[in-house]
């Protein structure tokens, strides 16, 4: 924050957000708090020209004043934790989270929508410890999503007595943490909980706010626990379940051998559990796509080893050894993409010449996926089940698949070949029907969402594409038809006993009908629908919303550096 500023102009700042919404005044009152604490001096554009309190700073700004405050933030956080008393550098595990609990002069927060101040360690409980809760003590003793664990300790105690701490030795084991034997002295458990459990941040706990620096000025969501869950269209069930990592494959519609993709994921954790990552970070490792399926790539059988925070921080980013690898995979002929990414994959992958392309690349491909998203679930709300099913590859499921000579070369999965062997089983039937389920059920929820923050791209020739897709599939044989209305009957009943098995009767019939001429033909003016897309998408490389002004590409290299240790070379 400017030290020309003063209380009088940030006494200014608006009751309201920049959409209108009104915040609590406790919230606001936080607001002016914090931004003339001394812990958050020179914060870089804490209060606008106006006087009003800039409190967000959003990373996908693509212009304006204050475009580039997200960047400028995140080199403030960094100097903080490197300065005397904190210790904590850019690249170290959660380092930016870390950094903002250190420095919060209070511990606690005000909600933004109701005021309920909460405070931002793990103290609340989280579904298990609830559950466990349940189990040892009975519903009537349950903890409330809003009660601290140690209020709730003292309670179990005055309504039950102290032969009830017996308990709490199993109720707050973890993995990585053995409780003492205290016996049925509350206060020495009670010091062990705030001072040791919570701390650590138990799996079994949950804070009361999530940290969200440098989107927000003090580093954490503006929404407490108490209403992110309905505050934040981004939170919403609806939207949260449709980023469930362990059905990625079958939420984006990704191409490749997802059968044999699932089974080497297996083996990684199986076979390879005590062998080194190749970002040196703690094992065992996790297996990491290479070509991240967010993004539109195909689910394959290769995996890079990466610890599972390293894995965690680089998402849905592809640093400049990935594309480089992808690069090199594809000249020996492996098919990479999938077919709505190949366009925009083509245009660009011999741009990316160090680690800030790599990133930009990935941004846009981010958006060009969501595209893709776009258009198949507004097939989806139109009804032609059919021809959605077939992109499916449903067929995969009807082999077991073997790894000959399986190892790892540079961290990287490798075998020489794949031993297929044909099953008829009940289970392939389940497997073909789960992706199914779960292909529409992300086609459903991407409609219903309200907050793709994603560049539409408009375009005249898309638009008659997608028409003229829409008429062939209405043209199609009477057959498909029928088997349309069929499938979307099954769809939208999941709750009946019968659905699941009438749902493996139609998987069984939709490789049957994949190269119907209809179908051809649509998918030729989807691929040329996205061929339009990725032009307009290539022709904007140098647009503000992938470049971030003042992130040149030397800084981006030293920055992603840090960020992605190890991650750009084997």
């Amino acid at each position: 924050m400017s030290g020309s500023k003063n209380v009088e102009a940030v006494a200014e700042s608006s009751l309201y957000g920049s959409k209108g919404q009104a915040w609590h005044p406790n919230f606001v009152e936080y607001m002016k708090f914090i931004v003339l604490h001394p812990n958050y001096a020179e914060m870089p554009d804490a209060i606008k020209a106006d006087g009003k309190i800039q409190w967000e700073a959003p990373s996908n700004r693509g212009g304006g004043l204050y475009k580039d405050t997200h960047h400028k933030r995140r080199n403030w956080w960094r100097e903080k934790g490197e300065s005397p008393g904190v210790g904590i550098f850019d690249g170290e595990s959660q380092w930016i989270s870390r950094v903002a609990k250190i420095i919060h002069p209070t511990g606690s927060k005000p909600c933004k929508r109701c005021g309920n101040s909460l405070r931002i360690a793990y103290v609340y409980p989280s579904r298990s410890f609830v559950s466990r809760c349940i189990k040892a003590f009975g519903e009537d003793y349950a903890p409330g999503a809003l009660e601290e664990v140690a209020s709730y300790m003292r309670r179990i105690v005055d309504s039950g007595g102290v032969s009830l701490m017996r308990h709490f030795s199993s109720l707050f084991k973890t993995k990585d943490i053995l409780p003492p034997q205290l016996g049925e002295d509350l206060d020495s458990w009670l010091e062990w909980v705030e001072e040791i459990y919570v701390p650590s941040e138990p799996t079994l706990l949950s804070p009361g706010v999530m940290s969200n620096a440098p989107d927000r000025l003090d580093g954490f969501h503006s929404f407490n626990r108490c209403c992110r869950g309905e505050a934040d269209t981004g939170r919403h069930k609806p939207n949260m379940q449709c980023y469930t990592t362990d059905r990625r494959v079958f939420e984006y519609w990704s191409e490749g051998d997802w059968i044999a993709a699932d089974r080497m994921m297996g083996l990684v954790r199986a076979r390879f559990a005590s062998h080194p990552c190749a970002d040196g970070g703690e094992g065992p490792p996790s297996a990491d796509h290479i070509g991240p399926l967010s993004l539109g790539f195909a689910h394959l059988p290769e995996f890079r080893l990466l610890s599972k925070s390293a894995n965690s921080a680089k998402n849905n980013r592809m640093t400049f050894w990935d594309v480089g690898y992808l690069r090199e995979q594809e000249a020996r002929g492996v098919q990479i993409v999938s077919w709505y990414a190949a366009p925009i994959w083509s245009a660009l992958k011999d741009r990316v010449v160090n680690e800030e392309t790599a990133l930009r690349l990935s941004k846009i491909m981010r958006d060009n996926q969501r595209q893709a998203m776009y258009f198949l679930a507004e097939l989806r709300e139109k009804g032609h089940a059919a021809f959605l099913g077939s992109f499916l590859e449903l067929e995969r499921a009807d082999f077991n698949v073997e790894f000959e000579d399986l190892k790892v070369v540079n961290f990287v999965t490798a075998f020489s070949s794949i031993v297929r062997s044909h099953r008829t089983t009940k289970y392939a039937s389940e497997q073909k029907a789960r992706r199914m389920r779960i292909g529409f059920e992300a086609l459903r929820s991407y409609s219903a969402k309200t907050n793709r923050h994603f560049w539409q791209v408009r375009d005249a020739s898309i638009e008659y594409n997608l028409e003229l897709a829409h008429a062939t599939l209405r043209g199609a044989p009477n057959s498909i038809l029928e088997l349309d209305k069929q499938i979307n009957m099954i769809l939208d009943q999941p709750g009946t006993h019968t659905f699941e098995e009438k749902l493996r009767s139609v998987c069984a019939s939709l490789p049957r009908i994949s190269e119907e001429q209809a179908f051809t033909e649509t998918r030729s003016l989807l691929q040329a629908a996205m061929q339009v897309v990725a032009d307009i998408l290539a022709a904007n490389w140098e647009s503000e919303r992938y470049v971030r002004a003042g992130f040149a590409v030397d800084e981006s290299d030293e920055l992603i550096e840090k960020i992605l240790p190890a991650l750009g070379s084997v």
